[in-house]
């Protein structure tokens, strides 16, 4: 009897040393819940024994407790750190290993989050950050539990739009031994842009096709006519490439320049087509200068999309998306959650939780609603360990476990020692 009694003494001294050792190998781990095992006495009577007299029978493990006091906040300056001030829980939704399978909500106090590379907001385990969708004016447009979805940023803003007019502002030499390497004027061979020698001068042109991605574009040069005492004027013929495909100018396109270096024609906007669709250039800037071919300005009516610039999230989870200068825009509000008996939550690891039916259905709400915190960006809660108490358990649980040793052999010697009578 006594044998088996130090058994259970070691065993929950071994408990006890396993708790405090995952609390010491956890103290870095952000967001980690403490833990501590509590045990209760074992009594074996029956109703005849007298209960002044009954010796008990041992200890037993009841439960390993949590922890779910504050940890100390400490700011990293990354905006999707999320510190909770207060009660509550990230609630997550986890990355099903079947896809054709639910997985259940998991809720965490560890809020170290990055975007994945469609902007969702996840942690390292790949869990999506659960929020709802919001107004204008970032109140959240449903309080459901069942309502809420994944928080995702949009990576850039706006409706693309095509370019269909670029005015170009360019600077042609008026000397004729800067035309490039064209072979003559005008050049004996039709226009090739994979033949140098039948153009003058060429220069990049931003093109943006209708899904606001940038064209490969060019705008040749072609010198005609050089200047000369009857006439002075210097002619070019203009040529538009895009993505590879020459395009036709509809009704020519020439650009003719006065002594003065203005132009004389060619300042109405040239017209191209094309397979992708019409394009218009317009060279109304253009003019020649004693230097070499450059390109003085540009633009072009074409829109792309405005990129992801900022973000931010306040105090009550709310978050916002700022895009290039524009306002910023709501984005969405996080989902905290809390339970009636967090002591019931099961640990899943990775500093997650699960609900079950000891812990009670999650209460949801924003935070700094009633019995919920506030939310910290740009900052982590680190785990609520304290170092110096975990060691004390430490060796109090070592003396323990010796103590139960010392109990067990003292019993054997007793055993061994009826057995030496016996004999």
């Amino acid at each position: 009897m006594s044998m088996t009694t130090a058994l259970t003494g070691l065993n929950a001294a071994q408990a006890d040393i396993s708790a405090t050792s995952n609390n010491i190998a956890n103290i870095g781990t952000i967001g980690y819940r403490g833990s501590r095992a509590e045990f209760a006495d074992v009594y074996s009577a029956s109703p005849f024994d007298v209960s002044r007299t009954t010796v008990g029978s041992g200890a037993q493990l009841t439960r390993i407790a949590q922890d779910f006091s504050q940890g100390g906040v400490v700011a990293t300056g990354n905006r999707l750190d999320l510190a909770i001030e207060g009660p509550g829980f990230f609630a997550l939704r986890p990355v099903s290993p079947d896809p054709g399978m639910t997985a259940g909500t998991i809720y965490s106090r560890a809020g170290a989050f990055t975007m994945s590379a469609d902007g969702t907001i996840v942690n390292a385990s790949g869990q999506q950050l659960l929020g709802w969708p919001v107004s204008g004016n970032g109140q959240a447009l449903t309080r459901a539990m069942d309502m809420a979805m994944p928080m995702q940023i949009p990576l850039s803003m706006g409706l693309p739009s095509a370019t269909t007019e670029v005015t170009l502002g360019v600077r042609l030499p008026s000397d004729p031994a800067m035309a490039g390497a064209q072979g003559a004027v005008p050049p004996t061979a039709a226009f090739d842009p994979a033949d140098s020698t039948t153009w003058a001068h060429r220069t990049a042109v931003p093109v943006i096709d209708d899904m606001g991605n940038a064209v490969e574009a060019e705008a040749y040069f072609v010198r005609m006519a050089n200047p000369s005492g009857t006439a002075p004027e210097t002619e070019y013929e203009v040529h538009l490439v895009r993505d590879g495909e020459v395009l036709t100018a509809s009704g020519g396109a020439t650009l003719t320049l006065g002594a003065d270096g203005l132009p004389l024609t060619g300042t109405a906007p040239f017209d191209f087509t094309g397979t992708d669709g019409d394009l218009t250039l317009d060279l109304g800037g253009a003019m020649l200068t004693d230097a070499a071919f450059s390109v003085a300005s540009v633009t072009q009516d074409g829109v792309t999309p405005t990129g992801l610039s900022a973000i931010d999230i306040d105090s009550t989870g709310t978050l916002w998306a700022s895009y290039g200068l524009e306002n910023t825009v709501a984005i969405g509000k996080l989902m905290l959650a809390d339970f009636p008996s967090p002591q019931g939550l099961r640990p899943t690891g990775g500093t997650g939780f699960a609900a079950t039916a000891t812990s009670g259905e999650p209460s949801v709400g924003t935070a700094g609603a009633t019995g919920l915190g506030l939310v910290r960006s740009g900052a982590l809660e680190k785990a609520n360990i304290d170092l110096t108490d975990q060691l004390v358990n430490l060796i109090s649980a070592q003396r323990n476990y010796q103590a139960s040793a010392k109990a067990m052999e003292t019993s054997s010697s007793m055993m061994q020692t009826i057995i030496n009578i016996r004999n």
